[in-house]
């Protein structure tokens, strides 16, 4: 079968009238994943990664004739994308197959399956619920019907099933290495992996613990360093960002993967998240190995709030994280939610103060949105939030600011000057606090050529100069 595994974006057309996405780019690992299982199952595979690729839906058709189309849908402005693609390829050829997945779809099957241009919704993580349904639409003969697929939510004359659950993969050794010839790596800043799936943290905001069911799976210390000699050896790959919640929750693992990149003497950087908590002994071997940047999601500097949300990290977790990583010259990145349903004016001036009292450091600042299937969604529910009732509704309740409803009491000018700010100064900030304390391993390129200078300019270029505010 042909199967063209889709990563919509947000873009807009910036210098010399190149379109553009609106976010820094990074690799679309999970449809790699996917790619990776599916030809290994025998089936033809094209990414259409928009961060990186203006094509249309037509060239895509006329090159490739889909059998196939997934879709990675996860929430806001993309949903817009990903509707009228679909729309474009069922235009094209009614009988292609569209495929939905991860968070929105898999929050809301029976809705999005409501739809007439989405004929299967992926729950859940997948790789495998994918290959069954490609193998059996190619009539592979296993498996025979759609109710033994496992993960898959499909519509059988006019009735919306859900199948169950597919079981969670907790040793991701198993899968393949991600279909990284399918996208064209030199056009991604960092190179991004995904070493673990789900999270520790049970933080009532956030879609992972429902989107993963609260469970937790990763890769070895030993396979991740794999994965970068891997890149490193075929694309030269020297900078690398691990793209998930909190890369440090496993210590054994963080130490030994260390020990391993030092060991090697792999000559590298990296970037991850973590959860406020390290250890003396964490963030020294972390910068040994080549870690120069760790953010850490604080959400608020109010102890009543972070309660509130569940966020386990205390406020001194925080602050005692933070001097550790300015003190080996980490740079510390914080990420707060602004909006949040019960914010006080209070509240959000002890977050001002918080910041100061860190230094000013480089953070980013974004709303808060209430995501199906969390707990936090569910509370705005119980108090006046009315769910939208179509995936178009959707698209239009998350991109308008505010979700159109204001859960905080702190007065909009107040959030709207702040995020202005930051929009404003953030480059500048992150710059004078890394400079200030000495932390030139996150601007000073591992392999200094002028090659590397150069992609460097056109990265800040791009996102710094031509990229706007908002909007396309």
């Amino acid at each position: 079968m042909r199967v063209l595994l889709v990563n919509p974006a947000k873009r807009f057309k910036g210098f010399l009238g190149k379109t553009r996405s609106l976010q820094p780019t990074v690799l679309p690992n999970s449809l790699l994943y996917i790619g990776a299982v599916l030809e290994r199952g025998g089936h033809q595979v094209m990414i259409w990664d928009q961060q990186v690729d203006d094509r249309k839906s037509t060239d895509f058709f006329a090159a490739f004739n889909p059998q196939i189309v997934g879709f990675s849908v996860s929430v806001g402005g993309i949903i817009y994308e990903a509707i009228e693609q679909s729309k474009e390829f069922k235009s094209l050829d009614p009988s292609i197959k569209i495929v939905w997945g991860n968070v929105h779809p898999s929050m809301l099957p029976e809705q999005t399956l409501a739809e007439d241009y989405v004929d299967f919704v992926v729950i859940g993580p997948g790789e495998y619920t994918l290959l069954e349904l490609t193998d059996h639409l190619g009539k592979k003969g296993t498996p025979a019907t759609l109710a033994e697929i496992n993960g898959l939510a499909f519509r059988d004359n006019g009735k919306i099933i859900v199948n169950p659950d597919r079981p969670f993969i907790q040793n991701l050794d198993e899968l393949p290495d991600p279909a990284w010839h399918l996208v064209p790596m030199e056009d991604y800043w960092e190179k991004s992996l995904n070493t673990s799936r789900g999270c520790p943290s049970k933080c009532i905001f956030c879609y992972n613990p429902p989107f993963h069911k609260g469970q937790l799976g990763e890769f070895s210390a030993e396979r991740i360093v794999s994965q970068m000699e891997t890149l490193k050896n075929r694309y030269g790959v020297t900078l690398f960002r691990f793209f998930e919640d909190d890369f440090c929750h496993n210590r054994p693992r963080l130490h030994t993967f260390c020990k391993l990149v030092i060991e090697k003497k792999m000559k590298i950087r990296w970037d991850c998240d973590a959860r406020a908590g390290l250890t003396e002994e964490d963030v020294s071997l972390m910068k040994r190995s080549g870690c120069a940047s760790v953010g850490f999601g604080v959400e608020s500097g109010s102890p009543r709030l972070l309660k509130f949300i569940r966020k386990t990290a205390k406020l001194e977790d925080i602050k005692q994280t933070f001097k550790l990583l300015v003190k080996h010259k980490i740079l510390p990145k914080l990420y707060l939610i602004s909006e949040l349903p019960t914010e006080t004016v209070a509240d959000f001036e002890a977050t001002k103060t918080l910041i100061k009292e860190l230094g000013n450091p480089p953070y980013q600042y974004v709303s808060f949105l209430p995501y199906p299937g969390t707990e936090l969604y569910n509370y705005c529910v119980a108090r006046g939030l009315e769910p939208p009732k179509t995936t178009e509704e959707w698209a239009a309740f998350i991109s308008q600011p505010d979700c159109g409803i204001r859960w905080s009491e702190v007065p909009k000018e107040m959030t709207a000057e702040f995020k202005q700010k930051l929009v404003k100064y953030y480059f500048w900030r992150r710059t004078f606090f890394a400079l200030r304390h000495g932390m030139f391993s996150f601007y000073i390129p591992v392999n200094p050529s002028p090659k590397e200078f150069f992609r460097v300019i056109r990265f800040w270029w791009r996102y710094y100069v031509t990229r706007p505010i908002t909007g396309h």
